[in-house]
């Protein structure tokens, strides 16, 4: 009996061990019942090596509290009805350039490898009160910016400097709402303290500020023959004031060249470069110079440059008031 009760011993311990030396939860999609949801956010990670595996793990744990710009675009239309003039490059810029910080307290929990595969596992955490702690520092970082931005838009003597501080606190705060939905999703529901700053009001602001640049454009070659009509609508859609007469502060010089590539695989191919420059009407100051290269190809050369003005014309109604405003700081 003794041997018996002995032996049946033996295999309940090494049964046991196994069970204890096996494969963990969390290496099936990242849940682990140590980590509840509840209470932290978790990734998971797998590669060959051991360091990777980690790197891997991290990185799924920052997707967790990533922010998607398009969802921040609809959360502003839904606030003011109207999508702002929004620097969406900035935006993510704002947001992407924190991501450390919000990601402070996270850390590599366990690590697994598979006995056959040889495979690298690993957990990365995040408590949830950790990672709402760091999103609400965020969003209380931006009011502050805000708030020196604003002061700098109504301060400053030069206009282009006054327009740009308008832009980036608009921005600040259209990122702040993106912090927001992701304060929402992380800790359910949790939402920060009210901004003072009112997007809409912030973005009228703006809007008041454009009108006050006037800009004369001067367009030295015009190949595609749209090129005056396309920087003239440009510019007013995108909210300056096109002035031709001397009280126009700002000339903006732009010119649109293009190039014959040749013809292959049975199309006609172009390049046009697009310039563009503002300088001072009174000093003759240059505050910037930017270009773009546009390919195309066509039927015909012919063809290939008319696409390419249409692309032009697509790309200074993109790229034509953020040109200008980067232009501030010269």
């Amino acid at each position: 009996m003794n041997k018996l009760f002995s032996a049946l011993l033996m295999v309940s311990l090494l049964l046991a061990g196994c069970a204890s030396s096996g494969r963990p939860d969390w290496t099936d999609g990242g849940r682990s019942k140590d980590y509840p949801a509840d209470r932290y956010l978790t990734g998971m990670g797998t590669a060959p090596a051991l360091d990777t595996a980690k790197t891997r793990a991290q990185a799924s744990l920052a997707k967790t509290v990533s922010i998607n710009i398009e969802d921040v675009k609809e959360d502003v239309a839904r606030q003011t009805g109207v999508l702002p003039f929004v620097n969406e490059a900035r935006v993510s810029q704002l947001i992407s350039n924190r991501t450390k910080q919000v990601l402070t307290g996270a850390r590599v929990a366990e690590t697994w490898q598979g006995p056959e595969t040889k495979a690298y596992y690993a957990l990365a955490v995040l408590p949830k009160l950790q990672v709402a702690s760091n999103l609400k520092q965020e969003i209380s970082r931006l009011d502050r910016a805000t708030g020196g931005y604003v002061r700098r838009s109504h301060g400053e003597g030069d206009i282009l400097k006054r327009v740009r501080a308008a832009s980036v606190a608009l921005d600040a705060q259209v990122a702040r709402l993106g912090y927001e939905r992701t304060l929402r999703n992380v800790n359910a529901g949790e939402s920060a303290a009210a901004s003072q700053w009112d997007i809409a009001v912030l973005r009228g602001d703006l809007e008041r500020l454009l009108k006050r640049v006037r800009i004369a454009p001067q367009v030295a070659d015009d190949p595609s023959g749209t090129l005056n009509n396309s920087t003239r609508a440009a510019l007013s859609k995108l909210g300056f004031q096109v002035s031709d007469d001397a009280s126009a502060e700002f000339v903006l010089h732009v010119r649109l060249q293009f190039e014959n590539l040749g013809y292959k695989d049975k199309w006609h191919w172009s390049r046009g470069v697009l310039m563009v420059r503002l300088n001072e009407r009174a000093s003759g100051k240059e505050r910037g110079s930017v270009s773009w290269a546009i390919k195309a190809s066509g039927h015909s050369n012919a063809d290939a440059e008319q696409r390419i003005a249409t692309k032009v014309d697509a790309l200074l109604d993109r790229q034509l008031r953020d040109t200008v405003i980067r232009f501030a700081v010269r």
